[in-house]
C-alpha cells in the first residue's frame, strides 16, 4: 500500500476475497480495508457457493509507511 499510495500516487486500492477466507478478511480489515460490496453466492468452490467480497482503502485512510528503503 505504501508503494501504491506514495510512489504510484494511487487514490484507491481494491481487492476481492471469498467469504470462506475469514483470516484474510480479518487481516485486510486490520490493514484498513473496508468492505464496500458483496456478490452473494457467486463463486462455486469444492461443491459449495461462496460470496465474493469487494474491499478497498483510500489514500486518506492509509496511515503508515512500511517501506524501509526509500531509494526504490
Amino acid at each position: 500500500m505504501d508503494y501504491g499510495f506514495n510512489y504510484l500516487n494511487l487514490n484507491n486500492i481494491k481487492l476481492d476475497v471469498l467469504s470462506f477466507n475469514e483470516r484474510a478478511i480479518a487481516c485486510y480489515k486490520k490493514c484498513g480495508f473496508k468492505e464496500y460490496g458483496r456478490r452473494r453466492k457467486s463463486e462455486f468452490v469444492n461443491g459449495k457457493y461462496y460470496d465474493r467480497i469487494s474491499m478497498d482503502i483510500l489514500k486518506e485512510e492509509f496511515a503508515q509507511s512500511y517501506i524501509k528503503n526509500k531509494n526504490i
